[in-house]
C-alpha cells in the first residue's frame, strides 16, 4: 500500500518530541517499525539531523583543544624566555 498523504506541522512537532524522548539509539532501532510511513521517513531524517549536529560538536571540540594546546605551548615558551 502506498501512502501519499503528507504530515502536518503539528504531527511533525509531536513526532520529533517523541523521537527526542526516545533518544537516537532507540529511534534507530525502531525506525523501520514506525507507522505511518511518513513518520518512519521523518525518523530517518531526524536521525541524520542528530548525526550532523553531533559531528559539528565534535569538530568544534577538536579545534578548541588545538587552540588550548597552542596557547599552552606559547605560555611555556614565554615563561622559559623570562617574560
Amino acid at each position: 500500500m502506498v501512502e501519499d498523504r503528507k504530515s502536518t506541522a503539528k504531527e511533525e512537532l509531536k513526532w520529533r518530541a517523541e523521537f527526542g524522548k526516545l533518544g537516537r539509539e532507540a529511534v534507530r532501532a525502531k525506525s523501520s517499525d514506525f507507522r505511518p510511513y511518513i513518520k518512519r521517513d521523518l525518523a530517518i531524517r531526524w536521525l541524520r539531523e542528530q548525526e550532523l549536529a553531533a559531528e559539528r560538536r565534535e569538530r568544534g571540540t577538536f579545534w578548541i583543544a588545538v587552540a588550548v594546546l597552542v596557547l599552552t605551548v606559547v605560555g611555556i615558551a614565554l615563561t622559559l624566555a623570562g617574560y
